[in-house]
């Protein structure tokens, strides 16, 4: 950096720090709580110069979802061709007014009006954060958002124009302190410290960190959980965005409902694995941290371990492939010696696990005659 953009960042850094805080009033207020500010122009500036990085980009989206009050913060992180990064934040905070969802990319609204503050991650409250990711990303969108459910919000980013670390698998160095409280002390400044000092910060905020078709998996999962504890009379809070998730048993059904509700793009192929839990369910970064406390840094491949006590267990889980294999080759036999009195040639058994059963297929043909 030159010495005269180090002298106009300490400028601003010194405005932000010791402005008049009523410089933040209200230009405009917009209904349901949320305002228009009218903040410095300096603060301004700064705000835009706030969002250099993908990591900024993660950041900020994240702590508006803890901000709006959500207890579950699901992060899709996916890679495209080596460059584009795309981004989805799901989460069942307090969603967004509808009359408010064609603002809320518009400078200086926000519904913290009384809460401009700063804090480890940075100020926050002053309604620039997501205009100011729409100035660097190639596209960002508010896929859904209804009041009392959530907010899921969709961002696209070229990584050789906002650039982000190198490593993005591995999770920053722990340290438990006198009192046994767990701190960041090393590590990439990647998007898992960012998501760690998250949930390091906010323990009743869970944080998932995963692809597409992960996020979804574990969505799908957390769905079914709450529409038994729904159907029990066990849930009394707001049915979040992926609520309906548990109730759809096609693949299509799946893959579209992902895409066009939730923002995440998964391969009917893929939703099919879901259905057919071959793809499991994420455990948190806040659990990943707890578990692995201050040994060696975890990486994101630790999280598809199966979560405690959570994973349903259906039945046919407990046969793994060794089992399925021995009952195909006992039927097989079995089959061949029954075909050859009715004259009929039988292909190999396609056996498939669901849930609590499983499902033999046999394809049949008539048997040729033996010259």
């Amino acid at each position: 950096m030159s010495g005269k953009g180090k002298r106009e960042d300490d400028l601003l850094d010194f405005v932000r720090r010791f402005a008049d805080r009523g410089t933040f009033t209200v230009e405009e207020e917009l209904g349901h709580g949320y305002v228009r500010l009218r903040i410095t122009e300096a603060e301004r500036r700064q705000a835009l110069q706030d969002i250099r990085s993908v990591e900024d980009v993660v950041k900020e989206l994240v702590r508006n979802a803890r901000d709006a009050g959500a207890r579950e913060i699901y992060v899709s992180f996916q890679k495209e061709r080596g460059r584009w990064r795309n981004i989805t934040v799901l989460d069942n905070g307090a969603g967004i007014p509808e009359p408010l969802h064609r603002k809320i990319f518009e400078a200086r609204v926000t519904s913290k009006v009384d809460g401009v503050v700063e804090d480890a991650f940075g100020v926050h409250g002053r309604g620039m954060a997501l205009f100011s990711i729409k100035q660097v990303a190639e596209d960002i969108r508010l896929v859904d958002s209804v009041e009392g459910r959530g907010t899921v919000i969709l961002a696209r980013l070229d990584t050789q124009k906002v650039p982000e670390k190198k490593d993005q698998s591995t999770f920053p160095w722990l340290e438990k302190g006198e009192e046994g409280v767990l701190t960041v002390t090393g590590g990439p400044r990647n998007v898992p410290r960012v998501l760690a000092e998250y949930a390091l910060d906010r323990q009743d905020v869970e944080i998932y960190l995963g692809s597409n078709a992960e996020v979804l998996a574990t969505l799908y999962h957390r769905s079914q959980m709450l529409r038994k504890d729904w159907a029990a009379g066990g849930m009394r809070e707001g049915k979040p965005l992926w609520f309906d998730l548990g109730g759809i048993n096609e693949g299509k059904s799946l893959h579209r409902f992902a895409l066009e509700r939730l923002g995440l793009s998964v391969s009917e192929r893929n939703a099919f694995r879901i259905l057919e839990y071959e793809i499991a369910p994420l455990m948190s970064v806040n659990e990943l941290l707890d578990e692995q406390g201050c040994k060696s840094p975890p990486r994101r491949s630790d999280l598809h371990r199966q979560p405690r006590m959570t994973w349903t267990d259906h039945l046919s889980r407990r046969l793994c492939q060794d089992d399925l294999d021995r009952i195909s080759a006992s039927l097989t036999h079995l089959l061949n010696e029954i075909g050859e009195r009715h004259l009929l040639c039988m292909e190999p058994p396609v056996i498939k696990r669901r849930k609590n059963r499983i499902i033999i297929s046999l394809a049949l043909h008539e048997k040729e005659d033996e010259d």
